[in-house]
């Protein structure tokens, strides 16, 4: 019986040997040679500076939304997928500047459409941006040619009409199969003629994103006579700042689309 104590005590003692070799040549735990680390029921993985400043977050945040984070090791965010600020969930992409401020990113409201930067349109005059002409179709005055991408179209422009005159101004919008009517505006000349500086903001109603339009401004004297001119004074397309800024999709883009 003794003997057969010291043969137990003496494979105990091997096995225990064994373990603690096995344990010191297992690799270590900063490490994951195989397999997937997966964060499924809320929290984070984060990566932080010394003195605590994030520089990178994956899983779920405070707010219970999903997403990525990438900072700076100044602790300024960089860029964010989801982790939304805006309480409709958009998960959307943003790249921020290092004060804070979103320089790239898709449209919170509009699916499919970029967001920010907003980009300008160009736009060209005909010898018809000054023109006396009553014709009931006007004369063409501006164009502008472009790929879409972001999902609100922001037009501004001046009109001078001459004393006792009205000039009627029409924007019109084609993607390849004819002008829509997307807007109309007066500009009166009063008594001793006059500018009038219009303002139009409008969804891309009927354009998908990375579609080619065209534009034009077109003029006529509907009142009155003598010479009017309309100037382009600045055009870009932006994001949208509100759910009734979505474009409807083309098939639903009915008349143009003045309801916003």
């Amino acid at each position: 019986m003794p003997q057969d104590i010291t043969d137990r005590l003496k494979r105990v003692e091997r096995q225990l040997k064994d373990l603690t070799s096995a344990a010191n040549k297992a690799p270590a735990l900063d490490e994951i040679q195989r397999g997937d680390v997966v964060i499924g029921e809320g929290g984070q993985l984060r990566a932080e500076t010394p003195d605590g400043k994030r520089v990178f977050a994956v899983g779920q945040t405070p707010r219970e939304d999903w997403g990525t984070i990438l900072g700076r090791q100044d602790g300024t965010q960089a860029l964010a997928v989801g982790v939304d600020r805006t309480a409709h969930d958009a998960q959307m992409i943003r790249l921020f500047s290092r004060s804070g401020a979103a320089i790239v990113m898709d449209d919170p409201w509009a699916d499919g459409y970029l967001g920010r930067p907003a980009l300008p349109i160009p736009w060209q005059p005909t010898p018809g941006w000054a023109t006396a002409s009553k014709a009931k179709d006007g004369t063409v005055s501006w164009y502008a040619a472009t790929r879409v991408q972001c999902p609100v179209l922001h037009l501004v422009t001046e009109t001078y009409a001459p004393a006792g005159a009205t000039a009627s101004v029409v924007l019109e919008c084609s993607t390849g199969d004819g002008y829509e009517e997307w807007e109309t505006w007066t500009a009166a000349g009063g008594r001793a003629g006059a500018w009038t500086t219009h303002t139009v903001t409008r969804p891309m109603h009927g354009i998908g994103h990375f579609t080619h339009a065209s534009w034009r401004l077109r003029q006529r004297v509907s009142k009155g006579s003598g010479r009017i001119t309309t100037h382009v004074i600045g055009s870009y397309q932006r994001n949208t700042l509100a759910k009734d800024e979505v474009p409807k999709a083309p098939a639903e883009k009915g008349d143009g689309g003045s309801d916003q």
